[in-house]
């Protein structure tokens, strides 16, 4: 994940981060406002939460903008899309993952 302190001059952070290390921020997405969230480690994982305000979800480009906003070219993220069981939606809002460090063994936890 890029400095937070020196991404994209688009993103208007609110405050400073949580007792979690969660920053929160609003944005401009192809026009369109969108409210993130973002963690730097969350259990070993970076996040960015992506919520627009037009009440629908992103579309592919506007995720594929904040991928761009908040990570280099050459990190990888992802979507993650879980089993039914664990499946909640709180908001109409998609999320962007990255193992922190890139260590992908993350994934292989079983």
């Amino acid at each position: 994940m890029r400095d937070l302190s020196k991404i994209d001059n688009r993103v208007m952070w609110k405050g400073k981060p949580d007792k979690f290390g969660m920053r929160f921020a609003l944005i401009n997405l192809h026009g369109t406002q969108a409210s993130l969230v973002v963690g730097e480690d969350e259990g070993g994982w970076e996040h960015v939460s992506i919520e627009l305000m037009a009440r629908r979800l992103p579309t592919w480009d506007e995720m594929c903008e904040t991928k761009d906003i908040f990570w280099n070219e050459d990190e990888e993220v992802v979507q993650i899309h879980p089993k039914k069981t664990e499946y909640v939606n709180i908001v109409e809002a998609l999320h962007l993952w990255r193992p922190k460090n890139g260590d992908w063994s993350l994934m292989n936890k079983e």
